[in-house]
């Protein structure tokens, strides 16, 4: 693959610009909590990611489309160093407080809430055809590649400074948005309508509105199995997103490891979803299973009950690993639940309902893990989190529709963005990137559904 060809061209800045997201999300909390303690840097990271619920719901689509990809791309990353560097600036002169950490993470996540749905359809106009699957293919491999190194790299960048890190995650912005403007676009095709964009606001993959005949969300509800299966994604996404994001964060800093243990434990969160992408045949066992979902969950609890009491970093990043790929199964097998059991005409109001559940959910869970840390400390609220993984696995049991649930196949493709469980980015069981389909946080979507998306609160996007 040559530098200067399109493809080249693209997968260079998309790397950088991956990059340098995962340093500014480690270097960000691990700043809020030195500043301001467990508490603010849950409120911080929490409504750092409002931003990208507006997101997924579309809101930011109709203001990306007002401007032109090619510029929307270079221009976001631009607008991402400036504020590295001023929040270097800042750090460097000691004036940083919560205040200007707050503004950065929502101004950050706003920049990206805005750009991803634009930058998302950039393939398909700098690429030919026969470009655009491999471009795709790249971008998730990229990503998989930046969750499990990119934590432990702003981690060693960090022990230079932390005002130094944010001036070398701006430096690597620059060269993001130097790479993206070199891209141009292919001529245009006569024979293609004006304005015409590869999905809703330049994303591939995301639904369009419920059509005529769709069910109403207490029909959608009343299916077999539907009910308990949004109840076990909302308990997932309060147990899962608050321990990968806020739950390592803390426990690295109360058992003294420093933001090197960040880092590793970010990157930990990454391998583990990216080992449970690159094991097909371990989630097509899960597809559609119900006792699949509840193991999962079990698995989950018990890695993060152990966590809590890990006694060096070696065996808390062996455990964050697990805990991940377990995380990650659950969200696939919940998937499949979802999927075997609704009716057709059912699925664009049901797979809705769990993404804006879980999508909500994810901000609660790290506002309830800073609450039972600054209180307790950080191992009473991973075992907070254990708990609520438990309570999904009872109400998997307790329900018969989704504890017997299988299904031997899933659909060719996804109805819709990401599935329900996915780590903001995250990294994230939380809601995915919908540019990748998205959680950071897009990311292109996987060859197969069943598997879990590579962001939201698995990924080290949404650290």
């Amino acid at each position: 693959m040559r530098v200067s060809s399109p493809v080249g061209r693209w997968s260079a800045a998309t790397l950088a610009s991956l990059l340098g997201a995962q340093i500014f999300h480690v270097v960000l909390a691990w700043s809020v909590l030195r500043v301001s303690g467990p508490m603010s840097a849950a409120v911080v990271l929490a409504l750092g990611t409002l931003p990208r619920i507006a997101m997924m719901t579309g809101l930011t689509a109709g203001l990306a489309a007002r401007f032109a990809p090619l510029r929307l791309a270079p221009g976001g990353e631009l607008v991402r160093a400036v504020l590295a560097l001023g929040a270097a600036a800042v750090l460097a002169a000691g004036t940083l407080d919560f205040t200007a950490l707050l503004v950065a993470s929502v101004a950050f996540g706003l920049v990206e809430a805005v750009t991803e749905p634009g930058t998302g359809g950039l393939p398909a106009l700098v690429a030919g055809p026969a470009d655009q699957q491999r471009m795709q293919t790249l971008r998730t491999t990229l990503f998989r590649a930046t969750v499990v190194l990119g934590g432990p790299l702003a981690g060693l960048s960090a022990l230079l400074g932390l005002s130094t890190a944010l001036i070398v995650n701006a430096a690597v912005f620059v060269v993001s948005a130097a790479v993206f403007a070199l891209l141009r676009p292919l001529p245009a095709d006569p024979s293609a309508p004006a304005g015409a964009m590869p999905g809703p606001g330049g994303m591939p993959g995301m639904a369009g509105p419920p059509g005529p005949d769709s069910l109403k969300l207490g029909e959608a509800l009343a299916l077999p199995g539907v009910r308990a299966a949004l109840i076990c994604t909302v308990l997932i996404e309060l147990g899962c997103p608050g321990a990968f994001n806020v739950g390592t964060l803390l426990l690295a800093d109360h058992r003294g490891w420093g933001v090197t243990g960040f880092g590793v434990l970010v990157g930990a969160v990454g391998l583990g979803t990216v080992a449970a992408a690159l094991a097909p045949s371990f989630a097509r066992r899960l597809r559609g299973s119900g006792m699949g979902l509840i193991l999962a969950c079990l698995l989950t609890a018990a890695a993060m009950a152990g966590l809590s009491w890990a006694p060096n970093l070696p065996v808390a990043a062996v455990l964050t690993v697990v805990m991940a790929l377990t995380a990650a199964a659950a969200s696939a097998a919940t998937l499949g639940v979802l999927f075997s059991g609704p009716r057709p005409e059912a699925m664009g109001m049901v797979m809705g309902t769990v993404m804006a559940a879980g999508a909500l959910a994810a901000p609660l869970s790290y506002l309830a893990v800073g609450a039972v840390a600054r209180g307790w400390g950080p191992a009473p609220a991973l075992l907070g989190c254990a708990g609520a993984l438990t309570a999904a696995a009872l109400v998997g049991l307790a329900d018969r529709s989704l504890r017997t649930a299988t299904a031997p196949e899933m659909p060719a493709g996804p109805p819709m963005g990401p599935p329900p469980s996915g780590p903001d980015d995250p990294a994230g069981t939380a809601p995915a990137d919908p540019a990748a389909a998205t959680s950071p946080t897009g990311e292109a979507p996987a060859a197969d559904p069943s598997l879990p998306d590579d962001t939201g609160h698995l990924s080290a996007k949404g650290a």
